[in-house]
């Protein structure tokens, strides 16, 4: 009896409620997801930076190094903003957290509009871009999938993440055809009308979804244990997480890997460019990187929940390494290859997007994933903060790629050997696709 009594408290105290939404409801969640990062920070901002890197430089009389603050303070803006909007979303939720985001995120992109030729004026924008649009990124948008979908959740992530990709194409042609059309001012204004409206669309979509989930009466069964559905409360906490040696495995690799990759990908425009291509050439490079990006974050996100992740991870980076490789040694009369290495590139860091998360979730578990991610997440960020600020002192100073693209190549091909030191999944079951839904997601 006493024995019986104990499994019966047990249960109670592991036991969540279960919602069971349908296919087309966690479509829509998925797809407004996509849709908020298609036209978040990442596209609006980071990706396009490339591409108003040598106008505005050229019209401030400035070098590419002092421009390139402005993606740099963003990032870092990005990675301090990313912990605290988590925790204001722990208080009152992430619909309100992302609604006021996307609005102070495009104030910001409209303000580049009117930037004078002031380095610290440039610097604070970027910086203030990055906190307040910290929401658009994924480590907002991310942050609500592992609510709504268990046993997929690297199909999830992939779908979702596919608006970072979709954006990062489309964003740095239009921007392109916007500066050629107008000039680099008045194309900031128009990106920054486009993230509003496309922005508060997608909140609509993901949270009146959401809602209608949650208040469905017939949509909540009996609550289920551990053994059918992830509680919570099972995992680390961030403070546990931080006393293993995955956490600072994992921090370290995302954010070399990210320092590289994004530090080149900022550059690519200009490189193609001293390389004697076209804008437009360097554009489609830039946008071919994207879609690299978007192609395989859909398919590393199915892959991820089959294939053990720091595989899939050490295969990446070394995609990684060969792209740099060829930006290195390449003839530059095969512009051909140039596209190559900016798909390798794409597909690369698509990859390192859906594996944090992913590790995060199978490492660390679902107690404190928001904390945990978030903290990881604002690494990589970090990362490509000082990518692009290091890539522009080092052409600055060889006055060449040549030499950072080597040292890129060799990162990623360490870090791919690294991650396999992760060992075996400690929070590797999932549920049948249950849903979860509380009052983090209102």
């Amino acid at each position: 009896m006493p024995k019986a009594l104990d499994k019966e408290l047990l249960n109670q105290e592991t036991e969540q409620p279960v919602l069971h939404p349908s296919v087309a409801q966690k479509l829509v969640v998925v797809c407004g997801a996509a849709l908020g990062l298609s036209c978040g920070f990442g596209p609006m901002f980071f990706s396009v930076t490339g591409i108003f890197l040598k106008p505005m430089a050229s019209s401030f009389s400035w070098g590419r190094a002092d421009v390139a603050l402005l993606p740099m303070l963003g990032m870092v803006g990005v990675a301090v903003g990313a912990p605290i909007m988590g925790q204001i979303a722990d208080r009152v939720g992430w619909r309100k957290v992302i609604g006021y985001s996307i609005f102070l995120f495009s104030l910001a992109l409209l303000t580049l509009a009117m930037a004078p030729p002031s380095r610290a004026y440039l610097a604070a924008v970027g910086f203030a871009g990055g906190v307040l649009g910290a929401a658009t990124t994924a480590a907002g948008y991310l942050a609500i999938l592992p609510r709504v979908f268990d046993r997929r959740f690297g199909m999830a992530l992939g779908f979702g993440m596919l608006g970072s990709g979709l954006g990062g194409v489309a964003a740095p042609i239009l921007a392109n055809a916007l500066i050629g059309i107008m000039g680099w001012r008045q194309a900031y204004a128009v990106l920054a009308l486009i993230a509003l409206l496309l922005g508060a669309f997608a909140h609509q979509m993901i949270f009146r979804t959401l809602h209608h989930i949650e208040s469905a009466p017939d949509s909540v069964k009996t609550r289920r244990s551990l053994p059918e559905s992830i509680a919570i409360g099972d995992g680390l906490t961030l403070s546990q997480a931080l006393a293993t040696y995955q956490f600072w495995l994992i921090a370290v690799v995302i954010f070399l890997v990210s320092c590289v990759i994004l530090g080149g990908y900022i550059h690519l425009a200009p490189f193609a460019s001293d390389k004697g291509m076209s804008s437009e050439y360097a554009a489609k490079a830039m946008a071919l990187a994207g879609l690299g990006l978007a192609v395989s974050r859909v398919a590393i996100g199915a892959v991820l929940d089959l294939v053990f992740a720091p595989l899939v991870g050490l295969i990446a980076f070394i995609l990684g390494a060969a792209g740099f490789a060829m930006l290195a040694y390449a003839p530059a009369d095969i512009p051909g290859l140039l596209m190559l290495s900016a798909l390798l590139l794409g597909i690369s860091t698509g990859t390192e997007g859906d594996l944090i998360p992913f590790l995060a979730r199978k490492y660390f578990g679902q107690k404190s994933f928001g904390s945990i991610y978030g903290t990881l997440f604002g690494i990589a960020t970090m990362g490509g903060a000082v990518g692009p600020y290091v890539y522009g002192l080092a052409f600055d100073e060889a006055k060449t790629y040549t030499l950072i693209h080597e040292v890129s190549a060799l990162v990623c091909g360490i870090c791919g050997l690294v991650i396999l030191l992760m060992g075996p999944y400690r929070y590797g079951r999932s549920g049948a696709g249950h849903c979860v839904v509380d009052e983090e997601t209102r």
